[in-house]
């Protein structure tokens, strides 16, 4: 147990001298005073040897930190403060840990002093711009006529800038410098150097005669003159300026009808018009259509659209496959080359020196009138019987009108007064019958539409064939007569046989009954005599 005891008496001791040797110093005691100056303030500090912090700060905004390594007494400037504006201040000492030790002043907040004009410079900064240095921070305490507020030159922070609108320039431009109750101005002569080519604006004029009216000052005005695109050389003023032509123009800048070196931006100017065309006419023959229309625009007059032509194209209803246009320099066109009897869609598009401008004008379901059919190619000629003769023929590809008929005609060539006609609808067939046996006709063949015959009619020459019937009874009749003849020939032959035969069995009995013959020896000379008699 004594040596436990022991144990723990010598580590209590232990620790109290541990104790003992972390003890920190004591505290460094410090003062400070804030005394206003010219700019800002002079911060005199008396205190241990060390290093200082001080924290200037306006009311309402972030502070200023300045850092001090100080030997002895120090005395510090903190300048490009507010004139007449109250700060508050706070002054510490840093250890060599970064602790921070505040130091003492009797007050902590402290006023700046006021300033002269003479603290302020008129400089040059920034281009365009009016501007005044002083190195005091004047930053809230300028006020310009024109209401734009001061801004910090991008190159120097302790000089601050106005810039001047248009109104301002060939004008003066006064800046009022506030301190407390204390105001002085500065006053600027705006002249044209303050001008900003590129804050100029400038609209495109949307009519003609063109005119464009920039937003200058009203001491300056502007001559436009302008250039087309791809003619250098060839200046126009903005009363001659065409529609639908790009142009590139700039304006020549005048101070009091007098010239100055600037000019404005260069800016692309193009007139568009808003053509409306109304067709007022529509002719539709056979193979052409003739179109007739008027052409209106709000923001050009008629007298900038001389150059204004028109092309006009048809195309069937059906597809779109415009034939080639017709150009007018007129009011009306006639397209041609059409297809009869046929609804067309027709267009008029309106172009300016050979290009298409505007919006056309469509004109939807246009019927040509009715043509002539297409001539008739082939003709088939058959004969059922020998006064009869049956027509066909191959059908033409277009009818071109609302119908579609046949027309057969038949005359004999000797007597063409003595005419047969015929018509047939939808199909081309025909049957003349009752005819004149062995007899030339003429067959002529058209195609009608219910309007026009085909240009040219098909013919033939055809023949009807002999009587067959007639023939046929002649041959029965010589037949029959023959026959008769024949048994009118055997019955008389036979008669005369039968007689004769009848006239030799007489003889016989006559023969026969004579008892005696007479014989004589006649010389055959004197009997041949006797028989020539």
């Amino acid at each position: 147990m004594a040596a436990l005891r022991d144990l723990e008496i010598l580590l209590l001791w232990a620790g109290i001298i541990s104790l003992a040797n972390s003890t920190p110093p004591s505290t460094p005691q410090c003062n400070y005073t804030v005394t206003p100056v010219k700019y800002g303030f002079e911060i005199s500090i008396t205190g241990t040897t060390g290093n200082y912090i001080m924290n200037i700060r306006e009311e309402g905004q972030p502070g200023k930190t300045h850092h001090q390594h100080s030997n002895q007494d120090l005395s510090y400037h903190v300048k490009f403060l507010k004139p007449c504006t109250e700060y508050e201040h706070h002054v510490a000492f840093v250890d060599h840990v970064g602790k921070e030790t505040p130091c003492n002043s009797a007050e902590d907040k402290t006023r700046t002093i006021g300033m002269n004009k003479d603290d302020i410079k008129n400089v040059s900064c920034t281009p365009g711009y009016v501007c005044y240095h002083s190195d005091w921070d004047i930053s809230t305490s300028l006020s310009a006529s024109n209401n734009i507020p001061a801004e910090p030159c991008k190159s120097d922070q302790t000089t601050f800038c106005i810039k001047p609108g248009f109104n301002d320039i060939c004008s003066d431009l006064t800046t009022t410098v506030t301190c407390g109750n204390t105001s002085f101005n500065f006053t600027k002569s705006i002249g044209v150097d303050f001008l900003n080519l590129s804050e100029i604006i400038q609209k495109p004029p949307t009519k003609l005669p063109a005119e464009i009216e920039p937003t200058l000052p009203k001491c300056l005005t502007v001559n436009y003159t302008c250039l087309e695109d791809g003619k250098s050389n060839e200046f126009k003023d903005l009363s001659e300026l065409e529609p639908f032509t790009q142009y590139n123009c700039t304006g020549q800048i005048k101070e009091n009808n007098v010239s100055i070196e600037d000019k404005t931006i260069a800016i692309n100017v193009q007139i568009e018009c808003d053509l409306d065309i109304s067709i007022t006419n529509e002719k539709p023959a056979d193979t052409s259509i003739v179109l007739s229309w008027t052409t209106n625009s709000n923001n050009c007059p008629s007298p900038h659209l001389q150059k204004l032509s028109y092309d006009c194209s048809c195309w069937p209803s059906s597809q779109w496959k415009p034939n080639d246009p017709t150009r007018s320099q007129g009011q009306s066109c006639n397209i041609s080359g059409l297809e009869p009897f046929t609804d067309y869609t027709c267009k008029v598009q309106p172009t300016y020196n050979n290009k298409n401008v505007g919006q056309p004008k469509e004109v939807k379901y246009l019927k040509t009138a009715a043509g002539k059919p297409d001539d008739i190619q082939i003709l088939r000629v058959e004969h059922p019987d020998h006064n009869v003769i049956t027509v066909t023929c191959t059908e033409p590809i277009r009818f071109r009108g609302p119908k579609k008929i046949y027309i057969a005609s038949l005359y004999e060539t000797s007597d063409p007064l003595k005419k047969f006609e015929k018509e047939s609808k939808e199909k081309c067939k025909f049957t003349f019958s009752d005819l004149r046996y062995s007899t030339f006709y003429n067959l002529t063949v058209t195609a009608y539409n219910g309007e026009h015959r085909s240009k040219l009619a098909k013919s033939q020459i055809v023949e009807t064939y002999y009587n067959n019937k007639a023939v046929i009874g002649f041959l029965v009749f010589l037949i029959i007569l023959t026959a008769v003849t024949l048994s009118l020939v055997i019955y008389k032959i036979y008669i005369y046989s039968l007689r004769r035969r009848q006239s030799m069995n007489e003889v016989s009995e006559d023969v026969m009954l004579q008892s005696t013959a007479i014989y004589a020896n006649v010389p055959r000379s004197e009997y041949r005599r006797k028989d020539a008699r």
